[in-house]
């Protein structure tokens, strides 16, 4: 089986898809659309059965409202995916990896974000892989 992750904002959603286990940037959609997306996804990609979502954890644990939106994000995504195994990843640095990432090979701004959602994937990937 295979894992779909996203990373969420405010407005808009990063989304990288599991192809072999490895991580690759699918697509950026508007936070409006992003159940509609993930149904149309699932239609067409049964394999996929795991959605990762990163949780923004504040770095000094002090600011939780983002996160608080983002728990409350997940547990609609349970009630609407029932049969999806939805798992939370914690994101802290995966911005300040895809900078360097981003600034070392690519120098575009735009790809940060897509790097961002890959790195959470990865990340979830590895520690499946280690057990």
């Amino acid at each position: 089986m295979s894992a779909i992750a996203i990373d969420l904002w405010e407005k808009k959603v990063w989304i990288a898809v599991e192809i072999n286990n490895i991580a690759f940037p699918k697509k950026i959609v508007s936070r409006i659309d992003l159940v509609r997306e993930l149904r149309e996804f699932f239609k067409l990609n049964l394999n996929y059965d795991t959605i990762i979502v990163w949780l923004p954890y504040d770095l000094f644990w002090k600011d939780d409202k983002q996160l608080n939106k983002t728990t409350k994000f997940i547990d609609k995504l349970k009630e609407i995916f029932p049969k999806k195994n939805i798992i939370w990843v914690d994101e802290r640095y995966t911005t300040f990896e895809a900078q360097n990432i981003n600034n070392t090979f690519l120098n575009k701004k735009d790809k940060v974000d897509d790097i961002s959602a890959c790195l959470i994937l990865e990340s979830y990937l590895q520690r499946v892989k280690n057990k």
